[in-house]
């Protein structure tokens, strides 16, 4: 009886095991590493170095931080994102994407023109933070 306990726990186990391994293939064979995907990465990247900087006051590194956020909006803005990447650029989901990255433009624009001034910038941190959530459950694709 104790065996046969043991092969049901080892049988499970390596089917579990099994199905982790095929879903990470899955995922690699259906998501791909996309020059929009780093864009996000490196924006978000980017995002929590300008918070760290805002905590300690350091207004050169803000300032760096937020230039290549918003250089990285604009370029992101011209590409499409792969939930997406078989619809014409016209399209309403591709318009909205685009609307979306212009909001978040506005917001860095707007987070650049508060210059150090706290009471200002942290509500613009809490807007930004709330626009890329939305914005990425809107147009993230899920792959998992």
């Amino acid at each position: 009886m104790i065996k046969q306990m043991r092969q049901l726990i080892f049988a499970a186990s390596a089917g579990l095991m099994l199905l982790t391994s095929t879903e990470t293939f899955a995922h690699a064979a259906h998501c791909k590493d996309t020059e929009l995907g780093e864009l996000m990465k490196n924006m978000k990247q980017e995002l929590k170095s300008y918070v760290q900087s805002f905590k300690q006051s350091d207004q050169a590194a803000m300032q760096q931080h937020l230039n290549e956020l918003i250089k990285d909006s604009e370029a992101a803005k011209e590409l499409i994102p792969m939930k997406y990447e078989k619809q014409s650029a016209g399209s309403v989901d591709i318009q909205r994407y685009q609307n979306g990255m212009d909001e978040l433009l506005d917001l860095f624009q707007r987070l650049n023109q508060a210059a150090g001034d706290k009471a200002a910038i942290k509500p613009l941190l809490a807007e930004i933070k709330q626009h890329s959530k939305d914005s990425h459950e809107d147009f993230r694709k899920d792959c998992d």
